[in-house]
């Protein structure tokens, strides 16, 4: 069964009224905006040049009185500043110069002033008779006045004016006053909201007219209303599947360590059981590498259930020096090798970067360790800087080949004989699970220097 005409002309009538409502709106709106925009800078610049409108002419009267006090003619430049420093003995006042008929400075006051200059178009628009105002919101004080305080700002109003006497023609020199522009820059802003508000009413009344007008329009606010909520379901809809991904990124990658925790100690294990003499000695390094995959397992079950469950709890500095310290005596030990953790660190970390903090570490003294000859020395260090937290991994090892330092941390490129590439590719990914970086600061002869640099929460 076809569709009834007037139906059918209900379903065309409803996008047609709310696009020709739109339209409207949109049209009423622009012209509201440009005119508001053409008033906000007419008020704007009629109020910031009524301070030179006022100046100009005290300013002339005072040339003038000098010129019939000293029966000159016409005043030399530096008998200016005298003439108009009258004018500039008022509530704040910041500063004068004078600069002569040809833009040049001839006197400042006060002493403090360091910086006066004539721009050549400002020197154009003087010569011109044209006097200039300019309000600076953020007016650099130290850069123009001795004494104040680095980087201090102040609003502050720029005012230039041609100074003429009598004989009214070519200007006997320029003027430049610099006055406290915080009232100014309040009645500004004042202004502003005003035509903020005046503009707001205008628009509703408008939109209001627009929307009695067209009979549909109520339609037209329904239908917005559902895009809003369709849209709403939408945007969360994608939150919720970012959020999902997020976090199987980071349970993929503390896996990815835990099969690399793995992956040696099982080797390990397999060899001693597949050597076919039971001794003791075998039978001894089975046992260390049962246990050490036994404490993997047992660490990151532990960390993917407290973030299940959402658990947490703090670790102080001294906490996470004990973990790594005790991760990895065991191999250094075996391997003859001194390792020595130190912390500097004065408040604690939560459970959840705190334990990701010790597995990136475990791995970079896994490869130190493996990386220094018996009797030498692998040390750690954690300290608080302003920027957050550093884990610094150093070895007395041989260094690392300078044709792999560019790609160390890409999966596959070790830096020494039998390793997997893993490590150091898995730490960097478990690192900035928490917002940090981790980096090869130093390699040579003396020894190699990784640090994890992590910010500290907010």
């Amino acid at each position: 069964m076809s569709p009834a005409p007037s139906s059918f002309r209900r379903t065309r009538l409803l996008p047609a009224t709310v696009g020709l409502g739109l339209l409207l709106v949109a049209i009423f709106a622009g012209l509201l905006v440009r005119f508001r925009s053409e008033l906000h800078e007419e008020i704007r610049r009629t109020v910031i040049g009524r301070d030179a409108a006022v100046l100009l002419p005290v300013a002339r009267n005072q040339i003038t009185g000098a010129e019939a006090r000293t029966g000159a003619a016409a005043l030399r430049t530096e008998q200016l500043l005298a003439a108009v420093l009258p004018s500039a003995q008022q509530d704040g006042m910041l500063a004068v110069a004078v600069f002569d008929a040809q833009g040049n400075l001839a006197r400042a006051v006060p002493g403090t002033l360091l910086f006066a200059e004539l721009a050549a178009p400002d020197y154009l628009a003087l010569l011109a008779g044209n006097p200039i105002s300019r309000f600076h919101t953020d007016f650099p004080l130290d850069r123009y006045f001795t004494g104040t305080r680095p980087g201090a700002t102040a609003p502050v109003l720029e005012v230039l004016l041609p100074l003429e006497g009598r004989a009214r023609g070519q200007p006997l020199g320029f003027v430049q006053y610099y006055l406290d522009a915080r009232a100014l820059g309040g009645e500004l802003a004042l202004i502003e909201q005003r035509l903020n508000r005046q503009t707001l009413a205008t628009l509703g009344a408008g939109t209001l007219l627009i929307a009695l007008v067209l009979s549909g329009a109520y339609l037209g606010v329904a239908r917005a209303q559902r895009l809003v909520a369709e849209r709403n379901e939408r945007l969360a809809r994608a939150n919720f599947e970012l959020t999902l991904a997020a976090k199987a990124s980071a349970l993929g990658q503390i896996t990815s360590h835990l099969i690399h925790g793995l992956q040696g100690s099982v080797a390990g294990l397999r060899a001693a059981v597949s050597a076919g003499a039971p001794a003791r000695a075998d039978w001894a390094s089975a046992a260390h590498y049962t246990e050490r995959m036994q404490s993997l397992i047992t660490e990151v079950v532990g960390l993917l259930g407290d973030a299940r469950t959402g658990a947490t709890y703090e670790l102080s500095g001294g906490d996470l020096a004990a973990i790594i310290r005790d991760r990895g005596a065991a191999a250094a030990e075996t391997k003859g090798v001194e390792l020595v953790v130190a912390s500097r660190l004065e408040r604690a970390l939560d459970s959840h970067r705190g334990s990701l903090l010790c597995l990136i570490a475990a791995n970079l003294v896994h490869n130190a360790v493996a990386a220094t000859a018996p009797g030498r020395r692998v040390s750690v260090e954690l300290a608080e800087e302003s920027a957050g937290i550093r884990l610094v991994v150093a070895d007395e090892g041989t260094g690392i080949d300078e044709a792999l330092r560019p790609r160390l941390f890409e999966p596959g490129v070790s830096g020494r004989a039998g390793g997997t590439g893993l490590g150091l590719a898995i730490s960097r990914l478990l690192v900035r699970q928490i917002n940090g970086e981790l980096e090869l600061l130093a390699t040579g002869p003396q020894g190699t220097v990784f640090c994890a640099s992590v910010p500290l929460p907010a």
